[in-house]
C-alpha cells in the first residue's frame, strides 16, 4: 500500500503526479501493477559528490604533439604524421616541433619534414632554387612521391614543389592568408590555364620559369598575386580588393626597378613584370590599359638587356610575340616589333620580303606556330591599310601584298611539324583557317554568304569539334569561334559556337572569354553589316582574343 501523499514506482519513474491511492487512479485506469516506491537509504554527502564526480562528463585531453601550422592557427591537429588532415587539406606546411625524435630535418627555423626519415623538402627561404620546379625525374619529386603517391598518381605535382606557401615568417613576399591563397591558386589552376601547350607541369614556362624568378622578387610575385585575383574574381569576389592592391604596389615597383642603375637583371625583371601586367588586363577583358604595357614591354624587349638565350628572356619574348600578334586584330595596326626589321610597317615590306618562314616549332605558351602568327601580324597589318586604297595604283599595290599573305598562308604547312599531338594539330588548322577568313574579309568585306566564308567555317568547326571538352589547347580556339560564330547565318552553327565559349568560361575562367561571347551575341542582334570588327572596336575595346 502507497504511503498517503506518496507517487507509486510507476508514477515516480515517469514523472507524472499520483494521487497516493491503491491502486492509484492512473494505474487502475491504463491496467498497471502499482507497487510502492522502494525507500532509499540516504547516502551521505560525500557519497553523493562521489557518485557526482564519476558521473562528470570526461574532460577532453590535451596535447602539445600537434604541428606548428596548426598551432599557430590555433587549430586542434589530428598529429598525423607526416602531414595532418587539416595542412593536408589547406595545402599548408605541415612542420613538427623539433624535440620530436623522429623528425629530422637541417635547420628547425626553415626545413620542411615531409616523411619519418632523414627526407625533407628544401629550405623554405625565398631563393630562387627552393622555388623551382624540378623535372618528373628530380630526387626531390621522387622522394615526395613516395610519401605521397596519390598525389602524383593525379598528376598533381605543384603541391610537393612549391612549399613557400608557409607560415608568415618563411616567405617574406607572401604577407597574410590571403597572400598565400592567391599564389596557390596561381600554381594549380592558373598556370595551367595560361599554358595552351604543356602537358606537365615539368614543361610549363609559367611554372619553371616565372616561380623562380617570383622567388627573388616582390615585384613578380606582386604581379602574380594579382593575375591570379584577376582570374578568381568571378567565383571569389572578395579576394580582389588585395589582389589589387598588390598589383598597385608592382606598378611602383616597376618604375623604381626602372630606375636603378645596372641594367640586366633589373631590365628583365622589368620586362616580366610588364608583360605579365599587360596580360592581367587582356585576361580582365574590360581594360584598355594593355595598349600602354604592351607598349612598354616592347621598349624593354628592344634593349639588348633582354636576351633569347637565357630561359626568362625567352619567356619574355615569347610571350610579347603572342600578345603583339594577337592584338594586331584589336588594334588594326601592325606588330609592334617585327623579327629582324625594327619597326618598319609598310606594305612594301610585304612584297619584297625575301624572308623565309619560321620554322620554330610551337610554343608552350600558344601551341600556336610562330609562322602563323606572323602571319596573323601581316593580316592586320592589311587591315590598317584598307583605308588607303584611293586609286587604282593604291588598290593594286594592296592586292599584290595580300597575295603575298596567302601565298605564305598556303605555304606554312610544309614547315609544321606533323608529328605533333592530335589537339595541337586541329586547333593549328583551326587558327590557320580563322585567318584566312580574317584575310578574306580585310580584302572582300564582311558578307557571309560568300563560297569562301562557307569553306572556312566547315574547316574551323570540324576542327573545334574534334578538340576535346579541356584540352590544354581549348585557349587557343577563342580567335577562331568567335568570328566563325559572327560570320554565320546558321542557328547550329551559331549555338555550336557560343556553347563552346560557355564551357570555356567555366573551364578556363578568365572574364575576357564571357566577353568575347557577349561581342557575339551583340553580332547577332545587329544583323545589318555582319562586321563583328566595328562592333568590337565600337563596345568591346578592350577585348583581345588570346
Amino acid at each position: 500500500m502507497n504511503t498517503p501523499g506518496q507517487a507509486c514506482a510507476r508514477c515516480a519513474q515517469i514523472k507524472q503526479r499520483c494521487d497516493g491511492g491503491t491502486p492509484c487512479s492512473r494505474c487502475a485506469r491504463l491496467g498497471h501493477i502499482c507497487e510502492a516506491k522502494p525507500k532509499i537509504d540516504p547516502m551521505s554527502s560525500q557519497e553523493q559528490t562521489q557518485i557526482q564526480t564519476q558521473a562528470r562528463r570526461p574532460r577532453a585531453s590535451r596535447s602539445r604533439a600537434g604541428c606548428l601550422s596548426c598551432k599557430q592557427r590555433k587549430k586542434k591537429c589530428d598529429e598525423a604524421r607526416p602531414r595532418c588532415s587539416d595542412c593536408r587539406r589547406l595545402n599548408l606546411p605541415c612542420r613538427w616541433r623539433s624535440s620530436v625524435s623522429h623528425v629530422e630535418h637541417q635547420d628547425p627555423s626553415q626545413s620542411v619534414p615531409v616523411s619519418d626519415t632523414a627526407t625533407a623538402l628544401p629550405s623554405m627561404s625565398p631563393t630562387r632554387e627552393d622555388w623551382s620546379v624540378p623535372s618528373d625525374q628530380s630526387a626531390s619529386s621522387s622522394s615526395v612521391s613516395e610519401t605521397y603517391p596519390e598525389t602524383f598518381e593525379d598528376n598533381i605535382q605543384l603541391e610537393i614543389v612549391v612549399t613557400p606557401v608557409g607560415s608568415r615568417g618563411d616567405i617574406p613576399y607572401l604577407e597574410n592568408e590571403e597572400d598565400r591563397s592567391l599564389f596557390n591558386h596561381y600554381l594549380h589552376t592558373v598556370a595551367r590555364a595560361l599554358s595552351r601547350a604543356a602537358t606537365t607541369d615539368s614543361t610549363n614556362p609559367f611554372l619553371t620559369t616565372l616561380v623562380p624568378m617570383a622567388a627573388a622578387s616582390d615585384t613578380l610575385t606582386s604581379v602574380l598575386l594579382g593575375l591570379s585575383g584577376c582570374h578568381w574574381r568571378r567565383v571569389y569576389p572578395g579576394i580582389w580588393k588585395r589582389a589589387l592592391a598588390r598589383q598597385g604596389r608592382a606598378l611602383s615597383q616597376v618604375n623604381q626597378l626602372l630606375t636603378r642603375s645596372g641594367s640586366y637583371p633589373y631590365t628583365l625583371e622589368a620586362c616580366a613584370a610588364v608583360l605579365l601586367l599587360c596580360l592581367t588586363e587582356l585576361c580582365d577583358g574590360t581594360s584598355k590599359v594593355w595598349k600602354w604595357h604592351l607598349k612598354a614591354a616592347r621598349t624593354l624587349l628592344a634593349s639588348v638587356s633582354v636576351s633569347s638565350e637565357t630561359a626568362e628572356g625567352a619567356f619574355c619574348r615569347t610571350l610579347f610575340h603572342y600578345l603583339d600578334s594577337m592584338s594586331t586584330i584589336s588594334r588594326c595596326k601592325p606588330p609592334l616589333l617585327h623579327k629582324g626589321q625594327g619597326n618598319s610597317s609598310g606594305l612594301a615590306d610585304i612584297i619584297a620580303t625575301t624572308e623565309p618562314t619560321n620554322t620554330s616549332p610551337a610554343d608552350p605558351i600558344s601551341s600556336m606556330a610562330p609562322a602563323l602568327l606572323d602571319i596573323l601580324g601581316m593580316v592586320n597589318l592589311l587591315a590598317a591599310h584598307r583605308s588607303r586604297r584611293i586609286d587604282e595604283l593604291s588598290d593594286l599595290g594592296f592586292r599584290t601584298a595580300a597575295a603575298q599573305v596567302q601565298a605564305r598562308l598556303d605555304s606554312w604547312r610544309a614547315a609544321y611539324d606533323e608529328s605533333a599531338p592530335v589537339d595541337n594539330s586541329e586547333a593549328a588548322t583551326a587558327f590557320e583557317w580563322a585567318v584566312r577568313l580574317r584575310l578574306h574579309q580585310v580584302i572582300d568585306g564582311y558578307d557571309p554568304r560568300h563560297p569562301a566564308v562557307e569553306t572556312a567555317l566547315e574547316r574551323i568547326l570540324q576542327a573545334v569539334l574534334s578538340i576535346p571538352y579541356g584540352s590544354p589547347v581549348e585557349g587557343s580556339l577563342l580567335f577562331p569561334l568567335v568570328i566563325a560564330g559572327a560570320s554565320s547565318t546558321d542557328i547550329e552553327k551559331r549555338m555550336l559556337a557560343k556553347e563552346r565559349l560557355m564551357v570555356m568560361e567555366n573551364t578556363l575562367g578568365f572574364g575576357h572569354i564571357g566577353r568575347a561571347r557577349e561581342l557575339l551575341e551583340t553580332v547577332w542582334a545587329e544583323e545589318q553589316e555582319w562586321n563583328w570588327a566595328r562592333v568590337r572596336y565600337t563596345q568591346f575595346p578592350g577585348v583581345v582574343f588570346i
